[in-house]
């Protein structure tokens, strides 16, 4: 089954998938690959850091004092200002602090990651549906893949919400579940979803739908946290992903 380069959604699912067959299959039918976007298939650290130090000197945190910043690049935001022992009021100083200069110039602080475009393309020749399962929140992720012309690989794209109401990773694959046509807790998904993150919180979101990871050693969470993580397999680039996928 051959595919063509479907428009983003983000409420539905996907709608314009081609087939051989002139009638449209049933999504929940269709493999689907989800994949993280921060450090899995963008490189956001200069932005994501720059903006985190801007949220930690809102509050009056010095950043030097807390090492290198790209180790909270993935997990939700709240959670890593609540880690430096910020009360809620200042979690949320910090967040606006972050998001402020992330809108305007943060967010194109950010390039996509060597091989990842080819790769893309092989799997929707390979006959894959992709998605996107991240933490970042929705209009963010959403510019991002338009800006980097990413979106036209993907069919559907689960976020975050800005207001917390969709947070963890589990909350995100749960709504990407839902935009492929799939039932969050439907045993059967285990058989025809992987998802794909550099972070163990993806690897967890993840099992707790019974889904296969695939970690990627590129990105943020190092191969350490990855192994402990205990992920279907790990891939060393981009270029491994449509080999390993070809497994499952």
């Amino acid at each position: 089954m051959a595919f063509a380069p479907t428009a983003l959604s983000t409420g539905c699912a996907i709608s314009s998938i081609e087939s051989v067959d002139s009638s449209p299959p049933d999504l929940d039918q269709l493999p689907v690959v989800l994949f993280d976007l921060d450090g899995t298939l963008t490189d956001p650290k200069v932005g994501i850091v720059t903006c985190l130090e801007n949220g930690m000197r809102a509050v009056g945190l010095n950043p030097s004092d807390h090492g290198d910043l790209s180790r909270f690049i993935g997990p939700p935001l709240d959670d890593t200002f609540a880690g430096f022992g910020l009360n809620d009021s200042d979690v949320q100083l910090a967040i606006g602090a972050y998001r402020e200069r992330f809108a305007t110039h943060g967010i194109f602080e950010n390039e996509v990651y060597d091989g990842t475009v080819e790769m893309l393309q092989q799997l929707r020749s390979d006959g894959w549906t992709l998605g996107v399962a991240t933490s970042k929140p929705e209009p963010f992720a959403v510019r991002i893949l338009a800006h980097f012309k990413l979106d036209q690989w993907f069919g559907f794209v689960a976020a975050a919400t800005l207001d917390g109401t969709r947070r963890t990773k589990a909350d995100v694959i749960a709504h990407a579940l839902q935009l492929s046509g799939r039932r969050p807790g439907d045993h059967a998904v285990a058989k025809s979803v992987v998802m794909i993150g550099d972070r163990q919180h993806d690897i967890a979101g993840a099992r707790s739908h019974q889904i296969r990871t695939i970690a990627v050693s590129w990105g943020y969470g190092g191969l350490d946290e990855l192994v402990a993580a205990d992920p279907w397999r790990i891939a060393g680039s981009p270029g491994e992903i449509p080999d390993l996928l070809r497994e499952a």
